[in-house]
């Protein structure tokens, strides 16, 4: 339709640029009671002196052909316009077609990534709130180094996210997710034994989108990630990387797998409260108050500290005097 319009113009253009080089050689009505016979081409032909040629013009039309002249315009739109507008059907119809296989051949709604799982459904009509999810069929242990895992309360028919949970009355979420406020998808993606994986949107009351986030069990996709010695089995630091920035959940481990350090960053800032842990019995060591957010200046103070048995060494009650 465009290409169309464009060709439109070109015509009228050439038309006009035609009529201001045209001596008037005939009256007004005959020249009008001619005119009512003749072709567009015609038209335009017969408005020009034998010595004067039309005004050049041109442009590139998609699949990379040149129109220069009214001959050429109506090639186009005769014989290329429909083969393009074909092409492009059927290339949106294979992009569709290959987008439904991959899909198909990720969930097929009774196992995600190997793993059976079994669809549940909650409802709160109070909030409109309506949760579409899967849950593993069978429990699985949740994957190491990771800190907090989605449960499904199946006795009180709740969502709660913490590190564990008894799994003879909870599920681990495992497949694709859906939340609804009433009539409006407002969040979808997956799980992965318990941890968002793949890619993750959240919508507004319009369908716009507002927010996308990339994961890999559990990690965002993009983190930084070392570990100890070559195996790739032992993790050392996990650094969130989001958009090129540290943003999120930062994680150091011992070697043995037990928790060092952890806290949260946003673009580049640690904020929030972090806290460092003795090696071997996961006890505390020091927690560190850093700015609230990002635009906090605040500096950052130690909050309190512990001995190896759990005994506070040092407390600080007035933060900032």
């Amino acid at each position: 339709m465009r290409i169309t319009a464009i060709i439109a113009i070109l015509f009228f253009s050439l038309q006009a640029a035609a009529q201001d080089v045209v001596p008037k050689a005939k009256t007004k009505e005959q020249r009008k009671a001619e005119r009512k016979k003749m072709t567009l081409e015609q038209k335009i032909e017969n408005t020009l002196p034998v010595d004067v040629s039309l005004p050049s013009a041109s442009l590139n039309a998609p699949g990379s052909q040149k129109i220069s002249s009214l001959e050429d315009a109506r090639k186009y739109v005769n014989e290329t316009v429909p083969d393009y507008g074909k092409s492009v059907k059927e290339r949106t119809k294979k992009a569709a077609k290959s987008l439904k296989k991959q899909e198909a051949k990720l969930f097929d709604g009774k196992s995600y990534k190997g793993l059976a799982v079994e669809k549940r459904i909650l409802k709160r009509r109070s909030s409109l709130l309506y949760q579409e999810f899967y849950v593993l069929k069978e429990h699985k242990e949740p994957l190491p180094y990771r800190r907090v895992f989605t449960w499904f309360d199946e006795k009180n028919k709740r969502i709660s996210e913490v590190l564990s949970r008894d799994p003879k009355t909870n599920s681990l979420l495992h497949g694709p997710y859906r939340e609804y406020r009433g009539d409006n998808l407002v969040r979808e993606g997956y799980y992965y034994m318990g941890v968002k994986d793949g890619r993750w949107l959240q919508y507004d009351k319009d369908f716009t989108l507002i927010d996308k986030e990339n994961y890999n069990k559990g990690f965002y996709e993009e983190s930084r990630i070392s570990y100890y010695g070559a195996d790739s089995s032992r993790i050392r630091e996990v650094v969130p990387l989001r958009f090129g920035k540290i943003s999120g959940n930062y994680y150091r481990f011992f070697e043995n797998g037990a928790l060092a350090e952890e806290g949260r960053y946003d673009d580049d800032k640690k904020i929030g409260k972090w806290v460092e842990y003795y090696e071997g019995n996961n006890r505390r060591k020091k927690e560190i108050q850093y700015p609230v957010n990002y635009f906090d200046e605040t500096e950052p103070f130690t909050l309190i500290e512990y001995d190896e048995k759990g005994k506070i060494t040092f407390e600080n009650r007035k933060p900032g005097r």
